[in-house]
Order: structure tokens, then C-alpha cells, then sequence
């Protein structure tokens, strides 16, 4: 019997390269409740740890490790007697992996067959001449590549490429789609529209919550740090995305919905005041809790209650802090910590949150536990 060790990342550099990856194709793994467990020589396809990290890896392995990241694909070089080199380092966290890609030189790109995952590309400088299908338009940092399950390709237009890519497990998204929509999308694909300018208020704040996550992932604790403020943000890159893109239920989406009934809001309410951690429900969980769609349940509370789920569920959020900055027992308990335990990744929005609802900073509630 092998001796066996946990692995939570794979790192991997010029000299190990060609090793690590020749591991990748014949491990056994297995799960335990400290996380995946694997033959202490391999990582199977399929099983990749959370976080991959590859920096100045040849093409072979970068198409190697990349295809199981993202998706598989060919990657060709553009410059004469310039090899690329890719580094890469990506987050899987629930159904979102997040991955910034940087090629040493200009690269065509170009995927198989995508069924699985809906996938999202936005170069961080420079412009990517990009292709779905036929079409091609010029992605630039104001103009994300938005792929849905088509196949896809990229090629850059001069110089270093530095791409974030954001990959979204499609019975996830389309899970997501029909929470919002109150019914079943009876298995079809969510078709996107090509293009979606990063500029207007949507999308905006769709990349605002794709950044918090990023920071979340790539700050020093990692993963480690995987509590509620990250599941929330993940909850909201889904329904962001399918808010602030075009795609082929978007008029229906758009169309205002019949509020739900008194007695549903009433239901959500009471499921909230039950227990203080109901307050950490994301809205969709609190629509499935109400048995009514997102939507529905979004009219109801304006026309019951004045308010949205969401800003109902935050005032609760914030109230429970209040409570625990009462009860706290400095310093092992601190108003960072408190805001996180709340859901609140944002710890400047917390505190001004606090102030405008108590009237004064929740460190000053601390200083008097």
C-alpha cells in the first residue's frame, strides 16, 4: 500500500513540469472529510486539486494542465523561433473556476467541443481577437468574451497576453436560470450573446463581485478561508452574470413578474426570524424556502414590505453582527472576523452599512463589549 497525503494545490514549474504532469493521467484518488486524498506520486484527470498554479510552463504541458483547468484545446504559436511559455494560477471553488492565463508571446488558441461549463474570457490589458463559431470580435479589458458552450478561440494582437478566464459548471448556471425564472428550462443551452461591454451598470457590478472573489481566492488564507462570503459571491457571479448579459431568456427575464402571494413573504419572513443563521441564506434559497421563483418572490416583498429580499436579509445580517460586537470578547473576536461570520466580504461597506443603520462605527459597539 502507497502512503498516502493530502494534496489542496499543484505547483508547478519549469524543472517539475514534465514529471508532474506525466502523474496526471494514471492516479487513484479518493475523498475524506479533510478534502481530496491522493497517491502521493499522481493526480488524475478530472481530479485536479483546487488550486493550480504553473508558472513558465513549455506548450505541451501548458495544454496539458490548461485543457483540464478550462477546456481542451490546441494551442499554436504566432511568432517565429519564439516559443510561448504559459503561466497560469486558477481557483476552483463550488461550481466557479477562476484562472488568470498569461502567455509569453502571441498564441492561437483554439478549444474542442464545450458541453460541461459555460466560460467567460476578459484579456487584463491589451486587446484578444476571439472566435466563436463564425464571428470573431476584439475583447479588450471594457469587453468581456462571453463563449457560453460553444467552441471557441483567441488569438492575441501583439505582445505578452494576459487573460482572466471565469468558467461556470453548466448545471450550476442553468439551475441558477431557472430559479430565476420560476420554471424549468427543459435542458436548453443558454445562448449568449457574443460580446458584453463591462461599462454599463450591470455588468459593472457583475465584475465589482467577480473581483471580490478573485481577492478572496487569491488573498493569503486561500481556500482555507471558503465560508459564507465566498458561497454568497459565488451566488451572486451567477445570477450577475445572468442579469447583466444578453442571452436567449432575456426578455423573459425582463418581464416583470407577478408578486408572490402575502402569505409566501410571510413564509420567507418567518423562516428568517427562526434562526439567526437563516440570515446567511442567499435569495434563491430564500425563494425555494417561500416555494415561490426569485422574481416573484423580489415583487412580493417590494409590494408587502417596502424592501427586497436582499436588503431584508442584509438588515438581519447586520443585526446579528450588532449582537455578537455586544457580546464580542476582545481580541480574540475583532469586527473583521464578526463582518465575515455575517457574510459581508466587503469590510469598508460593512462599517458604513453599520454606521447609517446605528448611528455610530461597529468598532465603537466593540470597544464597549
Amino acid at each position: 500500500m502507497r502512503q498516502r497525503r493530502p494534496v489542496t494545490g499543484l505547483r508547478i514549474s519549469d524543472s517539475s513540469a514534465a514529471v508532474a504532469l506525466s502523474r496526471l493521467s494514471t492516479a487513484r484518488s479518493r475523498d475524506t472529510p479533510e478534502g481530496m486524498v491522493v497517491d502521493a506520486d499522481v493526480v488524475p484527470p478530472g481530479a485536479l486539486p483546487p488550486e493550480v498554479s504553473l508558472r513558465r510552463v513549455r506548450m505541451d504541458e501548458a495544454m496539458s494542465v490548461g485543457s483540464l483547468v478550462f477546456h481542451q484545446h490546441v494551442l499554436t504559436p504566432l511568432v517565429r523561433d519564439a516559443e510561448p511559455f504559459l503561466t497560469l494560477h486558477s481557483f476552483r471553488t463550488g461550481a466557479v473556476t477562476l484562472g488568470t492565463v498569461t502567455y509569453s508571446s502571441a498564441v492561437r488558441v483554439q478549444t474542442g467541443s464545450v458541453r460541461d461549463a459555460y466560460q467567460v474570457n476578459i484579456p487584463l490589458d491589451g486587446s484578444l481577437r476571439t472566435m466563436r463559431g463564425d464571428r470573431a470580435i476584439t475583447a479588450s479589458p471594457r469587453l468581456a468574451a462571453v463563449y457560453g458552450l460553444h467552441r471557441h478561440g483567441f488569438e492575441g494582437l501583439g505582445g505578452p497576453q494576459r487573460i482572466l478566464g471565469v468558467k461556470i459548471r453548466r448545471e450550476a448556471l442553468e439551475r441558477r436560470l431557472e430559479q430565476l425564472l420560476g420554471r424549468p428550462a427543459r435542458g436548453a443551452a443558454i445562448e449568449f450573446e457574443f460580446g458584453m461591454a463591462l461599462e454599463g451598470a450591470r455588468a459593472r457590478d457583475w465584475y465589482m463581485v467577480l473581483q471580490l472573489l478573485g481577492r478572496r481566492l487569491w488573498g493569503a488564507a486561500g481556500l482555507s478561508a471558503d465560508t459564507v462570503v465566498t458561497a454568497n459571491l459565488q451566488d451572486t457571479l451567477l445570477t450577475g452574470l445572468l442579469l447583466a448579459s444578453r442571452h436567449s431568456f432575456s426578455d423573459e427575464l425582463d418581464q416583470p413578474a407577478g408578486p408572490a402571494a402575502p402569505r409566501a413573504v410571510r413564509r420567507a419572513v418567518d423562516a428568517v426570524e427562526a434562526h439567526p443563521d437563516a440570515a446567511l441564506m442567499t435569495v434563491p434559497e430564500l425563494a425555494r424556502t417561500a416555494g415561490v421563483s426569485v422574481r416573484a418572490l423580489q415583487a412580493g416583498f417590494r409590494q408587502a414590505l417596502e424592501t427586497t429580499p436582499l436588503a431584508f436579509l442584509r438588515e438581519r445580517r447586520l443585526t446579528h453582527a450588532r449582537r455578537d460586537l455586544e457580546r464580542a470578547e476582545p481580541p480574540t473576536d475583532s469586527v473583521a472576523r464578526i463582518a465575515e461570520r455575517w457574510g459581508f466580504a466587503h469590510h469598508g461597506r460593512f462599517a458604513l452599512d453599520y454606521r447609517r443603520r446605528f448611528g455610530e462605527h461597529p468598532s465603537q459597539t466593540l470597544r464597549r463589549a
